[in-house]
């Protein structure tokens, strides 16, 4: 399909965010699409990835909901269909992949879904990427099983939980992932206007992290169950917070029980770096040239599945829900998000540009 001269948000070195034209045009092959975006999500990594090497020199961007309007010869999609998915990152990212452009390329089934019933487009968009991390760090990283989704692991049921930063997008997708996996009791940080909803979707209690006494206050909470903590899924890994959530650790837990995730590299062993996006196949090409587990990505795709069938039974999308218009906004929009500005909310950017 000849596309025409369009606009795009460009991710370059030191993380410069640009408008830039692109004319190529894109056709799909396979099992490909070519879709027609409506929204575009904001996340941190859209500027945060140029810190580490990732999609710069490409379209920025992770999330998109829209139209199907081309197929490759193999596409389960149909034209006209209503999609929504994740564009993968790397090194040396496609352009076709980058979702802050007005025509996406759906790089097959595995990280591209109908939109389900139940869900509209403005919630749908905000879930390949949140979900997906959370699904990373307590199946993948941490090793807990979901015999639902038909993997196996730890048992997670009764084992207690600490979600720090629990109001971004990946916290509230890792609470109640959690919940559905049995975890208890969940405890999380947040600024304190956001803890009632928190504590809505499955959190037992929350705790402000600007709080002088964070730490002891958790320690308390997890004495007062009980139980010990040995689990932590950090969704913030910046500024100091890997350091005090691995303090707020029962005193009596051994090194070698530590279950530590991070979506950040941490100067520290024992926390190890979950993912948004696991493509099949064991080289890890798009990101560092190391192995990955086979089974990671097919974990994660048979999560996802069965949350396309599920999430009415325990998804509660609570995060709200701003939207812009045009790509100047929509880079105002993505430093304030790189730059910890939003809580409990998502920025979306309406197509066309």
């Amino acid at each position: 399909m000849h596309l025409g001269p369009r606009r795009a948000i460009f991710l370059r070195e030191g993380g410069e965010l640009s408008v830039e034209d692109i004319t190529e045009d894109y056709t799909p092959v396979g099992e490909q699409a070519l879709v027609k975006v409506k929204y575009s999500a904001i996340n941190p990594a859209d500027q945060k990835h140029a810190f580490i090497g990732l999609c710069t020199g490409s379209v920025s961007g992770l999330e998109w909901v829209g139209t199907v309007v081309e197929v490759g010869d193999s596409c389960s999609f149909k034209i006209g269909e209503e999609i929504f998915g994740l564009g993968i990152y790397g090194r040396k990212r496609p352009l076709y992949l980058g979702c802050h452009q007005d025509y996406v390329i759906a790089d097959g089934p595995q990280f591209a879904w109908p939109l389900p019933k139940g869900l509209s487009d403005q919630d749908a968009v905000s879930i390949p990427c949140a979900v997906g991390t959370a699904v990373d760090a307590l199946f993948n990283i941490l090793g807990f099983g979901f015999p639902p989704a038909g993997f196996d692991g730890r048992d997670a049921t009764g084992v207690p939980i600490l979600i720090w930063g629990g109001a971004s997008a990946v916290g509230t997708a890792t609470i109640q992932v959690a919940k559905a996996a049995g975890f208890a009791p969940i405890f999380t940080t947040a600024s304190p206007k956001n803890h009632e909803s928190l504590l809505k979707i499955g959190a037992l209690s929350a705790f402000d992290y600007n709080s002088p006494t964070v730490v002891e206050d958790i320690r308390n909470a997890v004495a007062q169950s009980g139980k010990k903590l040995s689990v932590v899924a950090d969704t913030v890994s910046d500024n100091g917070t890997p350091d005090m959530a691995k303090r707020c650790l029962s005193d009596d837990v051994r090194d070698e029980d530590l279950l530590l995730s991070s979506v950040l590299p941490v100067n520290d062993p024992a926390w190890k770096i979950c993912l948004g996006a696991r493509p099949y196949g064991e080289s890890f090409w798009f990101i560092h040239d190391v192995t990955q587990d086979t089974e990671f990505p097919v974990r994660v795709k048979n999560y996802m599945d069965w949350f396309m069938r599920n999430h009415g039974n325990f998804w509660k999308p609570i995060l709200r829900t701003t939207v812009v218009q045009g790509a100047e906004k929509g880079i105002e929009e993505i430093r304030r998000v790189a730059a910890g500005g939003v809580s409990r909310e998502k920025v979306l950017i309406a197509h066309p540009f």
